[in-house]
């Protein structure tokens, strides 16, 4: 009976060493990780709400990332969208309607800044942050805008802008190079040699947008009579010049021209009686009522044929510059329907004939921005997809490269007068249409918008995850001045168990009776 007494003593003091060793591991460990175990079921009661803030904090996290990559897209977007504008800001100044200048490649002084400004453009709209294309839209496989060679002068069998314009140029100036517009021979009739009317028609070559059109005419001229045109509305149209007698010195003619493609902007040609045709936009004083007739006649095909070189082709221009820019939302360019050009009714598809100067996503959409999305916070979603091809960005690329790609290199008055008519037309696509802003600064502003989206919700991440950080180590969390006191307590009473060990061990049972 004693010695059992003497073995349970010694299995006891084993145990209870084993079980204070156990527990200061425990100890040691929480002291460690500062935390009070490995398992949701160390934290006791707390464990659903630990569990439930842990997930949260996972969440928040996996939002960060996305908010990470946002801003870098973001930010870089704002800057290249702040140097467009600067770009669009100089393109306008450098088309000065007072500066034609030729240098020796051709072109004007205005045109190598213009075109300096142009490349500028196309380099930024091609921008690319690790991968994603900002101007592209959600396609991030590519540049957006075709290389500037192949805009300008085509590429294989397909045309670039350069021959889209002289293809509208040949259907706007028509094959007589006066804007569509016929002018016939005199009809006069004679009484014993002696003319005594004498009248010529002006009428339009059909019913078409290419060309002028006529808008209405105004005779200051005695002894001359205008029947028509019928005006707006009316397609094709026409007016008759008819001399009875002989005008008076001074006296002057107006007939007003409207432009393509819309026919809402007006050109005058105003032809003045003088004795002799030197000054423009004269006609001469004839022997007879024919022969004045006949100077009118003169007079007035000149004047369409210098208008149909200058306002006319530069209305061209800028038709033409729709035509091959404006593709957003899956649009095709478009072409005249030819050859032949010059006598041309109507225009056409021109896809898979024309370069495709913007290649990223262009599927029908009224809102870009819904192109590229980042979820940042449940139920919050931020759109900053931007594409190339709207209406801001392609105004400015448009206008640059219409003006880069007219020609003035003739160095004649017509050249320079064609050069200021260019110059205030794409100037104008540069300028916004009310006082307000810019289609880039309206861009700019949508991003900026997201941008201070996606920073608040940055803030507000970065308070809440703090804040279910904090729950957390309180929940599983230790105190580590107890856990200190309680680790030095059990460190003693190891001390003491293992010396009652040593005694017991050492009893033998002759030491015991």
């Amino acid at each position: 009976m004693a010695i059992d007494t003497i073995t349970t003593s010694r299995h006891y003091l084993t145990k209870q060493v084993t079980s204070l060793s156990k527990t200061l591991n425990e100890k040691t460990v929480q002291l460690a990780s500062g935390k009070s175990g490995t398992t949701y079921g160390s934290v006791g009661n707390s464990r659903l709400l630990d569990l439930e803030l842990t997930q949260k904090v996972k969440r928040i996290e996996a939002y960060e990332e996305t908010i990470v990559q946002a801003n870098l897209h973001i930010e870089t977007l704002n800057l290249t969208l702040e140097r467009l504008e600067d770009i669009r800001i100089d393109g306008k100044a450098s088309m000065d309607l007072n500066d034609y200048e030729l240098q020796s490649d051709g072109q004007t002084r205005t045109q190598a800044t213009a075109e300096l400004l142009l490349y500028e453009a196309a380099n930024l709209l091609n921008t690319e942050v690790a991968g994603y294309y900002l101007y592209g839209g959600g396609v991030a496989s590519e540049d957006p805008v075709t290389r500037m060679d192949a805009i300008l002068d085509g590429a294989g069998d397909r045309a670039g802008l350069r021959q889209v314009m002289d293809e509208f140029r040949q259907a706007n100036q028509g094959p007589n190079a006066n804007g569509r517009l016929d002018v016939s021979a005199l009809t006069t009739n004679y009484v014993a040699a002696v003319p005594t009317d004498s009248t010529f028609t002006v009428a339009e070559d059909g019913a078409h947008d290419f060309g002028f059109d006529l808008s209405s005419v105004t005779s200051g001229l005695t002894n001359v009579s205008v029947t028509g045109p019928a005006g707006p509305g009316t397609d094709p149209d026409s007016f008759d010049i008819q001399f009875t007698g002989q005008p008076t010195l001074g006296e002057s003619i107006s007939i007003e021209l409207t432009l393509p493609p819309a026919h809402d902007k007006a050109v005058t040609i105003e032809l003045t009686l003088a004795a002799s045709n030197t000054v423009p936009d004269t006609f001469a004083l004839g022997a007879d009522l024919e022969e004045t007739a006949a100077n009118l006649r003169t007079a007035l095909n000149t004047a369409l044929e210098r208008e149909a070189a200058t306002s006319l082709r530069a209305a061209s221009d800028a038709w033409a510059g729709d035509s091959f820019f404006n593709t957003f939302a899956g649009a095709d360019p478009v072409r005249v329907d030819g050859p032949p050009f010059d006598t041309a009714t109507a225009t056409t598809s021109g896809a898979g004939t024309t370069v495709e100067w913007y290649v990223g996503e262009n599927t029908a959409t009224t809102d870009a921005r819904t192109d590229k999305t980042a979820v940042i916070d449940d139920n919050l979603t931020v759109n900053y997809g931007v594409r190339a091809n709207e209406e801001g960005l392609r105004d400015l690329i448009k206008a640059l490269a219409v003006f880069v790609a007219a020609d003035f290199s003739g160095g004649t008055q017509t050249d320079e007068l064609y050069y200021g008519d260019v110059a205030a037309a794409t100037r104008a696509i540069l300028a916004p249409t009310s006082s307000d802003e810019s289609g880039i600064v309206d861009i700019s502003t949508d991003v900026s918008l997201a941008y201070r989206t996606v920073d608040a919700t940055s803030d507000r991440h970065v308070v809440q995850k703090s804040s279910f950080k904090t729950t957390i180590e309180e929940i599983e969390g230790v105190d580590n001045e107890l856990l200190a006191a309680e680790i030095l307590q059990l460190q003693t009473n190891i001390e003491a168990s293992y010396r009652a060990s040593s005694i017991v061990y050492q009893l033998t049972l002759a030491d015991y009776i």
